[in-house]
């Protein structure tokens, strides 16, 4: 294709021209078109997910409309609200198999004891009381306890007790440049959610049972493959062998039943006081619409801020798979664009319940 120039003579001088390469200059607005593309469909992308986590985790209207500073009542509001974790608990009940291993390993989860541990900072004690007062925590009904640890390292988690949960800040974040009190109740009531909602559980739990849909899923595929190889004509003299009693045919069946195991992909969730990306999103949102309701929603987003990349490198380390700091600001920023946005599925599975209670009275 030959190219096709044009010369336009420069305002300051017949000395400048320039120069236009018609056929270079369609490649790069093509190119410019499908990065253009690019960001438009990621941003769709971006925008179905952090809508469909709005719908699923925000907190329930009822916890919306209580009044400006409220946290007792915000908090009860929250809870009693909440059906999916109301489901969870009813799941619970049943008492059965993969119920009993979340149990089990929620027993087994490591312990704290703040009467004992050395690295508490006993005279900031009065000072962690105090907030837990006035995030209305102290007062909700949940054993929980808050404390300082001695640590350089900005940071904040929670450890199971012998009655309940303690939060522990470091000193590090606690002393960190631009944290305030609100920021720091922002990081307790992050953990507080994660806590109350009994993430750690949940996922034990899904993890139990994923595991045993996997089991069984492998088990019909081996059945199905080895069934399907007996109707097979050039297994007829394979089974006439097994069937004349030579044993090692359970063995041939045992090997190619597990090899089929192995090739179904298990997308059971591994927890030891991990949480997944949507119980992570989960808790920011409440913890970041609990500040809201104490008039300072934008501080938790600050907190995070705070925290930055180096927070993210300390799960990094450890190969914990969890959204970034920053991925977690954009969400919580799309939470304040889009304040129209609410919870659906509590509606949607309370309507379910009564449509079940009206069916099972029905047929009595």
């Amino acid at each position: 294709m030959k190219t096709a120039y044009r010369s336009i003579t420069h305002i300051f001088g017949d000395r400048f021209t320039v120069r236009f390469d018609y056929s270079s200059t369609y490649r790069l607005m093509m190119l410019l078109g499908m990065v253009i593309m690019s960001a438009l469909a990621y941003a769709t992308d971006t925008d179905k997910t952090y809508r469909k986590l709005i719908e699923k985790y925000d907190v329930a209207d009822e916890a919306k409309i209580v009044d400006a500073n409220a946290p007792v009542t915000f908090w009860n509001a929250t809870l009693k609200n909440n059906e999916l974790l109301r489901k969870f608990n009813k799941n619970m009940k049943k008492n059965r198999g993969a119920e009993k291993e979340a149990n089990a390993k929620t027993m087994e989860l490591p312990r704290m004891y703040p009467l004992y541990d050395e690295s508490i900072v006993a005279n900031m004690q009065g000072f962690c009381d105090s907030l837990l007062i006035d995030m209305g925590i102290r007062n909700s009904g949940v054993n929980c306890s808050l404390h300082i640890i001695n640590s350089d390292n900005p940071n904040y988690f929670s450890a199971m007790t012998e009655d309940g949960f303690a939060i522990c800040l470091t000193s590090g974040l606690v002393t960190k440049k631009g944290v305030t009190r609100e920021i720091l109740m922002g990081y307790v009531a992050n953990e507080f959610a994660h806590n109350v909602l009994m993430h750690s559980k949940r996922g034990f739990y899904a993890e139990a049972k994923q595991r045993r849909k996997d089991d069984l899923i492998g088990a019909l595929v081996g059945t199905a493959v080895l069934t399907a190889v007996c109707l097979t004509p050039d297994a007829y003299d394979h089974h006439r062998h097994c069937d004349n009693g030579n044993d090692s045919c359970a063995g041939d069946d045992l090997d190619a039943n597990k090899d089929n195991k192995k090739e179904i992909t298990s997308s059971a969730i591994e927890f030891s006081q991990k949480y997944s990306h949507e119980q992570i999103y989960e808790a920011d949102l409440i913890a970041y619409r609990f500040l809201e309701n104490m008039g300072s929603g934008e501080e938790f987003i600050n907190g995070l801020r705070i925290l930055g990349s180096n927070y993210d490198s300390l799960y990094e380390e450890n190969r914990y798979d969890r959204p970034s700091t920053s991925e977690r600001i954009d969400f919580l920023k799309y939470v304040q664009s889009n304040p129209q946005i609410g919870n659906k599925i509590n509606a949607r599975m309370r309507q379910q319940a009564a449509q079940a209670a009206a069916s099972r009275k029905r047929s009595r």
